[in-house]
């Protein structure tokens, strides 16, 4: 089979992998005063000794990122100068002659333009450098995005592990020799949580409306490439195609992760507290035990307004949708 051809000009796969890549560019702006109110919480709270960071396993948390955000950086510079590069050797590998109009699979975004520029042969090289720029636009939107999300989300699990090595050293027997400095230290640990607990319902805030549009954007962007990819013989279209398939993959894959772990970073103090010789506590810090207990029933989740939980079920949701619609299209 040949290469689908889109009326006016438009490619279905690039328009929605900008409008997904747009998401998180408009939210960003949106969001910049939150974001940056949380980014200060976080400070706060982060420590500054080096006694206290070790305590807090800070280390570990940076040199997680950071492996990542290497990782990351070698695959943008090799996986996005060959996404650009692909339509002009395809353009110099298949162009007819110096008047033949300028063809769909010979541009790199696609789209309207006016006076019929990207049909044009004496433009070509113009709108191949705006299309570029947009280009590095988007994914300056997308990293920027996914460094925020993934920075944020390692050190609300690190803070949560550490409330969580607190209450698995709590003694309950501790509340019949010495009740006072006891119950004290209870109270600094509690409010503790309740801070973690809002800075998780914080953090849910500034993403969920990015959670609830990718949710449907992605699977459309998902099928469009796979459609595209199944629907041509030409090796450099297979290419241009499989490399935005391959990053909406890992990157939803590992948006749902990182919710999947703050959520059984947040269900691990339940499990801590619930491990505790608590019947051998007075019977003040039984009843309170109690109380506690229901409260850390509570785990954080991300999610949007109830509609969609971000884990990894959400992402074989997502899959199966892709998967739907893409066999929607293959049957008309």
């Amino acid at each position: 089979m040949g290469t689908i051809v889109w009326p006016h000009n438009q490619n279905p796969p690039v328009l929605s992998i900008t409008i997904y890549f747009s998401i998180r560019g408009l939210m960003l702006f949106v969001k910049r005063r939150e974001i940056i109110d949380f980014v200060n919480a976080l400070d706060r709270e982060c420590p500054l000794d080096i006694d206290r960071q070790k305590e807090m396993r800070l280390e570990r948390t940076y040199s997680s990122f950071w492996q990542r955000y290497r990782f990351l950086r070698v695959y943008v510079h090799l996986a996005g100068p060959m996404f650009c590069i692909l339509p002009l050797a395809v353009y110099l590998l298949t162009n007819e002659g110096l008047g033949a109009p300028i063809t769909q699979h010979q541009q790199l975004l696609g789209g309207w333009m006016p006076f019929d520029l990207r049909r044009n042969p004496r433009f070509f090289l113009l709108v191949w450098l705006f299309d570029v720029s947009c280009t590095a636009c988007g994914v300056s939107f997308f990293i920027t995005f996914d460094n925020l999300f993934n920075v944020m989300q390692g050190h609300l699990i690190m803070h949560l592990d550490h409330l969580c090595r607190h209450l698995e050293a709590i003694n309950p027997v501790d509340s019949v020799t010495n009740e006072v400095e006891f119950f004290a230290h209870l109270r600094t640990l509690v409010q503790r949580q309740q801070l973690l607990n809002r800075l998780c319902a914080q953090y849910n805030d500034i993403f969920k409306v990015a959670f609830l549009l990718s949710n449907f954007i992605g699977s459309g962007s998902l099928c469009l490439n796979l459609f595209m990819i199944s629907e041509t013989t030409d090796l450099f279209i297979m290419v241009q195609y499989v490399i935005p398939t391959m990053v909406l993959v890992a990157f939803t894959f590992e948006i749902c992760l990182r919710g999947t772990q703050l959520e059984d970073a947040s269900a691990r103090l339940e499990s801590a507290l619930s491990d505790q010789a608590w019947y051998m506590g007075s019977r003040r810090y039984r009843k309170f035990f109690l109380l506690w207990l229901q409260y850390s029933q509570r785990t954080q989740k991300l999610g949007a307004f109830g509609l969609i939980e971000i884990n990894m079920v959400h992402f074989t949701d997502i899959m199966q949708l892709a998967y739907r619609l893409f066999t929607f299209l293959k049957s008309h």
